[in-house]
C-alpha cells in the first residue's frame, strides 16, 4: 500500500513539472506575440509617418476626387476608402502585392507597367473578341446584366474593354504612391491620363463598369467575387446590413 502511494505521488509531481512547462512555453509564445505585435505596429507608424513626411496632406478638390472614381470599384473591392488617397493599412502588403503580381519594385518599373495600361495595351487586345458576335461573348454579356441588374441592350452597346486598363491604372497609380514609387504629382498626372482615356472611349459610368467587368471576365477572372461591389457603385446601393462610405460616386461625379 505504502509503496502504491509512493508512486502516486511521484507522477503527481510529474504532472505538475509538465504543466509549469507548459506554462512557461505559453507565457514565452504570449510574450513573443505581445513584442511581435508591438514591432509590427511602430514599423507600420513608421511607414505611414514616411508617407506623410512626402505629400502635401491638403484636402481633395473635387477634380482629383472624380478622378479617383475611376478605381471606384477596386478600391471597395479591396476594402479600401473609395476616395481616400492617403494609405491607412500595414504597406508591406502592398509592396509584396506590386512585386509579386505586377513585377513592380521600382519607380522604373512602375512608370513602365503604368505606360502599358495608359496606352490600353491588354484592353486593345480582347477588342476582336468584344466586337465579334459569339456564344462566349452573350455568356459572359448576359452574366453581366444579370449580376448589375441592368438589361441586357445595354451591355451589348459596349465594344470595348477600354475600362480595364484604365481601372486598373488609376488603382495602381495609387498603390506605388503609397510604396514610394511615384510622386504625389505624378500620381495625380497618370489618373488625369487615364480619365482622358476612359471619356474618349467611353460615354457613360454605365457603359464604364460594363467595359471594366468585360475585361475582367476575357482575362479570366471570375466575375462572381466583383460583380456585387460593381453592382453597389453602378447603383449607388449600400449593402444591407452597412453603410460604405462614397458609394454613391458615379451620381456625384460626371463621367464626362
Amino acid at each position: 500500500m505504502l509503496k502504491i502511494e509512493c508512486h502516486d505521488k511521484k507522477g503527481e509531481q510529474m504532472n505538475i513539472k509538465i504543466y509549469l512547462i507548459i506554462g512557461v512555453v505559453a507565457g514565452v509564445f504570449i510574450i513573443y506575440m505581445l513584442f511581435l505585435h508591438t514591432m509590427m505596429k511602430k514599423r507600420k507608424q513608421k511607414q505611414l509617418d514616411g508617407f506623410n513626411h512626402h505629400n502635401s496632406g491638403t484636402p481633395l478638390t473635387r477634380q482629383q476626387e472624380r478622378l479617383l472614381t475611376f478605381g471606384a470599384i477596386l478600391f471597395y473591392h479591396r476594402g479600401e476608402k473609395i476616395l481616400g488617397i492617403y494609405p491607412e493599412d500595414d504597406l508591406n502588403q502592398y509592396i509584396y502585392g506590386l512585386k509579386q503580381q505586377w513585377e513592380i519594385s521600382n519607380a522604373k518599373e512602375a512608370k513602365e507597367v503604368l505606360g502599358d495600361l495608359l496606352e490600353l495595351q491588354r484592353s486593345s487586345e480582347f477588342e476582336p473578341f468584344v466586337q465579334l458576335p459569339s456564344s462566349d461573348l452573350a455568356k459572359i454579356q448576359k452574366s453581366i446584366a444579370k449580376g448589375l441588374g441592368i438589361d441586357i441592350s445595354l451591355v451589348e452597346q459596349t465594344k470595348s474593354a477600354y475600362a480595364w486598363d484604365v481601372g486598373r491604372a488609376v488603382s495602381l497609380a495609387k498603390w506605388c504612391y503609397w510604396c514610394g514609387y511615384l510622386s504625389e504629382s505624378e500620381t495625380w498626372s497618370i489618373m488625369e491620363q487615364a480619365a482622358k482615356q476612359a471619356t474618349q472611349h467611353g460615354k457613360s459610368w454605365t457603359d464604364y463598369t460594363v467595359s471594366f467587368l468585360l475585361g475582367r471576365a476575357i482575362n479570366g477572372f471570375d466575375l462572381d467575387d466583383i460583380i456585387i461591389e460593381a453592382k453597389q457603385i453602378l447603383h449607388s446601393q449600400n449593402p444591407a446590413l452597412r453603410k460604405i462610405q462614397d458609394v454613391d460616386v458615379y451620381q456625384r461625379y460626371q463621367f464626362q
